[in-house]
This record gives structure tokens, sequence and C-alpha cells, in this order.
């Protein structure tokens, strides 16, 4: 009977497993937990055969193939935890906890971190060996770290997303009761009523992952503009192609009323004007292409090659942003570049830096549109071994509630159907990713200045890059002093 529980939590770990890989794929979010509930059922149900047996010899194996699992849980949650906390400078940490885990599998087979078994009320259990106070003490500092990042995260948070984490962080705390099982490893004779918190806990994930959309919504967003980008590509097309016929057939058309053969009185306003619709439909394409491409690389970040970063030019970037950008009217006119060194270059890709520019134009227009009134000015110096843009623009400004959230994915204070909420969150991204960082000042009714660091060729953040994750806090608060 006391194999019972550890079989239900067994096969519904399968449960879990499947639920989330069909409703939701193999992707850097479902991973992780489809690996909790692989090592979950793959735990559970050894102790099943555990608690079954009567033959000491194969106790011996099965508390070390038990605990072979056990090891690795802990890691496997908190690398859960980094996706949903979207903290990849925890890598480095990551793969320290994951090699220690390694380790201790290794030495599984002596008495140094399972020394034999114990024999309890309900079956053999692990009894604990010299070295099994080290994973006691990892899954202690990867339980408080995951807590410290869930609530470093839903400080950034919007409302809905901060309930998501809330559910995460109610997750972990059940998790963490399950760490009650180790005083069994030391002798306390209790059934380990670990599986119970475990099973809970997990469970809250799986709902939250399906239910609650815990999935990165750039999945979605590079979902959507992938399915979008070829028939837009096609609109471009043919918007071309009518702009190429449209003199000859206007030509043809302007020869029709000169020899009366068509009275185009009333019309000749409406003739003319197809051909600016042809110019306007090409623009608003290839505009929206670039909003598309920037959905498609957001999803595609995580797995950018630092290796292949390259030197830049800043003043190459602006000027391209610049090109393909949609202007409307006289908007072209409100954005003034001061004078940017040619030789100013920082290190990473060119096309993520344009991406950027490209947002941050967008944003600042829409703002100038919606006062009716502003200027855009672009500069860049070399600071502290970084490339520093600055983007100013003297609309409205950010109101001082607003500002804490605005790099927050899906949060916009357009009107609806007016923005998704993805510029800045991507921008945040696409910067950290190259190893910089950007901050946003404002003064409400008087001005609003991001400021971008990139770094250069050869500078400490760029060999830093080369080498780990980002570290962008530390960055902004040197960049401060």
């Amino acid at each position: 009977m006391y194999a019972i529980p550890t079989a239900f939590v067994s096969a519904l770990f399968v449960v879990f497993g499947l639920y989330v890989l069909i409703t939701q794929g193999f992707n850097r979010l479902s991973a992780p937990f489809i690996l909790m509930c692989a090592t979950t059922f793959a735990w559970q149900g050894t102790w099943t055969l555990l608690f079954q047996t009567h033959n000491p010899h194969i106790a011996s194996v099965l508390v070390r193939v038990g605990y072979l699992f056990i090891l690795f849980l802990p890691t496997t949650f908190y690398h859960f935890v980094t996706e949903v906390a979207a903290r990849r400078r925890e890598r480095p940490l990551l793969l320290v906890s994951y090699g220690i885990c390694v380790v201790l599998a290794v030495l599984l087979p002596g008495d140094e971190v399972i020394a034999g078994y114990r024999h309890y009320f309900f079956g053999y259990y692990p009894a604990a060996g010299t070295l099994h106070p080290l994973h006691v003490l990892q899954t202690v500092l990867l339980s408080l770290r995951s807590a410290q990042l869930l609530l470093a995260a839903r400080k950034k948070a919007g409302n809905e997303a901060r309930r998501r984490l809330d559910l995460c962080l109610a997750s972990l705390c059940l998790y963490s009761f399950a760490a009650v099982d180790y005083a069994v490893n030391y002798g306390l004779p209790i059934y380990p009523p670990g599986v119970l918190f475990i099973a809970l806990s997990l469970g809250l994930l799986a709902i939250t992952i399906v239910r609650y959309h815990l999935i990165h919504p750039y999945a979605l967003a590079a979902t959507i503009a992938h399915e979008i980008a070829t028939p837009l590509a096609t609109i471009g097309m043919h918007a071309d192609e009518i702009a190429s016929v449209w003199s000859h057939v206007f030509k043809g058309y302007r020869l029709a009323v000169t020899h009366g053969l068509y009275d185009d009185q009333g019309h000749s306003g409406q003739s003319e004007r197809i051909s600016q619709l042809a110019t306007s439909i090409r623009r608003e394409v290839s505009g929206t292409s670039a909003m598309v491409e920037m959905a498609l690389a957001s999803f595609t970040l995580d797995r950018l090659d630092r290796k292949r970063f390259s030197p830049h030019s800043i003043q190459q970037c602006v000027n391209s942003a610049l090109e393909r950008y949609p202007f409307r009217g006289d908007e072209r006119a409100r954005v003034t570049v001061m004078p940017i060194d040619e030789t100013m270059c920082f290190s990473g890709s060119d096309t993520l830096a344009v991406f950027v520019l490209f947002n941050l134009l967008k944003n600042a227009l829409h703002a100038i549109r919606v006062s009716g009134e502003g200027q855009i000015s672009i500069s860049a110096t070399e600071e502290q071994g970084f490339c520093v843009l600055r983007f100013r623009d003297t609309g409205p400004g950010i109101a001082p509630d607003v500002l804490p959230h605005i790099f927050d994915a899906f949060f916009s204070t357009k009107r609806h159907g007016s923005g998704a909420g993805m510029g800045l969150a991507f921008c945040r991204r696409a910067v950290d990713m190259l190893g910089g960082s950007i901050e946003c000042a404002s003064i409400p009714g008087a001005h609003t200045t991001f400021t971008v660091w990139l770094p250069t060729p050869g500078s400490p953040a760029d060999r830093a890059q080369a080498n780990a994750p980002a570290r962008s806090e530390r960055r902004r608060q040197n960049m401060k002093r």
C-alpha cells in the first residue's frame, strides 16, 4: 500500500509532461518543465519498486537509481525559473549547478552520496552519505535564488504577468516543502511526504503554462509574423507592378482625354492620385515588413551566435534605419541627426541595431503625431568603452507611473489596434543580447530621451559578452556612477 502514492504520482507526471508537450510544443520554457516531469516520473517510479521489494540487493541498486534523478530535480526547477524570469545571464550558474549534479551522479555507485539504505515501516529508503549535505545545500541555494529571480521579475511585470509569476512563486513554495524528505535520509522514521508537494507544485506549473499562457509571448508573436510575411511580400510586389505600368496606362489615358475619346471632367484628380497610392502601399508594406522581421528576430534572439559579432558603424546603422522607415508627410524633416564620427563602431549585429533604431523612431513619431508637434534628435558619442546613442524627442513625454513598464512585453498606452506593446520590449532584449543596455528618461510635457549603450570592439564589455551572457544590471550601475 505504501507504493500506491508513488505509483500514482509517477503516472501523473506522464500526464503533466504530455499535456504541456502536446498543447505548447517543445520550446525554451516547456523543455525544462518536461524535463522536471520526466525526472519526477523516473524517481517516483523507482520508489514504487523500492517500497515493494524485500530483497536487500535490489534495494541497494534502486536507492541509487532513484537518487540519480533526485540529484537533477532542483536544478531543472531552477532552469525553468530562469526561463520564466528571462534571466539568460544565469546560464553560467545554471551550468555550474548541472555540473555539480553530474559529479554527484558519478559518485553514486560509492557511498559518498548515498551510504546504502535504511529500513522503515514503509520499506527501504536511501541513507545520506558524507557528500549528501552538498546536495541539500545546493537545493536550498537554488530554491532561494529561484525565489529571488521570480520576485525581481514580478516587480517589473504588468498586472497580468504578475499574476502568472505569483502562481510560479506559489509553486516554488510547495516545491520547497518537499525538502522534508531529506530528514528521512538522515534517519527520521516518517513516510516521505515530499511526493505530494512535488505533485501539487508541478501540477500548478502545468496549469499556469497552458491556461495562463506562461509560454513566452515572443514565440506567439513570431508565429503570427511568419504567417503574414508571405502575403505581405505579395502585396508589395503587386504594388511595385502597379507603379511600374501605371506611367504607360496614364500616358494612354491622357492621350484619350486629349483626343476627346474620354471626358475626365471631375475625375482628373483621382486619376493622378492612383500613382501616389502605389507608392503609399509600398511604403506601408516596407514598414510593416520591417516590423515582421523584428518579430521573427525576437524569436531567434536567444539563439544569437555571439561569436559572429563584428564591428559596425553607428553612423551607417542610423542612416539605414532612416532609409528603411516609412515616413509620412513632413515626418522626415522632424528628425535631426547630429554629426557622428564615421569611425565610431560597436561590436554586435547591425541588423539588431537598425531594428532598435526603427522602433525608437516609430514610438517617437507616434507621440509627436498625438501631440501635434515635436522634433527628434539623434546623437552618438563614445564613453567608457561603449557607443552611447541618444534618441531624444520633444513630444508629450511619458507619465511617471507608466515609465517603469514601457519595456514590458505587450504593455502599451496606445489605443487598441494602434500597437501591441512589443517594440520597446524587443529593444531591451536585443540590446541585452548585444551586451549593452537601454534606459529611458522623460519629463511629461517636455521631452523623452532613450539612451542605448553598445560595447565598442575590444572593450571589457565586448570581451565579457563573447564569453558569457550580458550582465546588464551591473553595467547600468557602473554607467550611472
